[in-house]
């Protein structure tokens, strides 16, 4: 296994989103217990971009990279976030897909935190695709797998986001 995805998994960060299509109700909250967290696996070219905001210089970085220095599964997980802030959706789609793909064949410990990681951020390319459904399934994967707050608060806020909806009580 690719030492990038074992230093990955035991210091996850986090990036933050922003978009107006992820923030659901935002007004007069904190944006940053507010916001939809997606996770960037670290020792990426380009992860220091992606969470400086600088995200085109982040995607090059992160595409330029050698396979033999980036695991496809490290770099799907921070295309994939670095795509749904750009608001590239077909190419979120694709990397997000990938890196669940990817999550889903490694045989590496912890594997469960590698599947939480590409379901969450899917999960937020879902929501930005209103595709709460799908979202909410991704977001409850993420949650049954690893138990980090990242994935409640993203699981827990969406809940909470439909059931305003679907009572009406915006």
């Amino acid at each position: 296994m690719n030492k990038s995805i074992i230093n990955g998994l035991i210091s996850a960060t986090l990036l933050l989103t922003a978009s107006a299509s992820v923030m659901a109700n935002t007004q007069g909250q904190n944006m940053s217990s507010t916001a939809y967290k997606m996770v960037l696996v670290e020792d990426v070219p380009g992860v220091s971009a992606l969470q400086a905001g600088n995200v085109e210089e982040g995607l090059t970085a992160t595409l330029s990279a050698s396979k033999y220095t980036v695991d496809d599964y490290s770099r799907n997980v921070n295309l994939c976030a670095g795509y749904v802030q750009m608001a590239d959706m077909e190419k979120a789609e694709k990397a997000c897909s990938a890196a669940v793909k990817s999550a889903r064949s490694l045989v590496a410990i912890p594997s469960m935190s590698v599947r939480a990681y590409a379901y969450n951020n899917r999960g937020v390319m879902k929501l930005m695709n209103n595709d709460n459904l799908g979202a909410l399934a991704d977001f409850k994967r993420a949650a049954k797998v690893d138990s980090s707050s990242i994935y409640k608060h993203n699981l827990e806020r969406l809940e909470a986001t439909l059931n305003t909806v679907q009572t009406g009580m915006l």
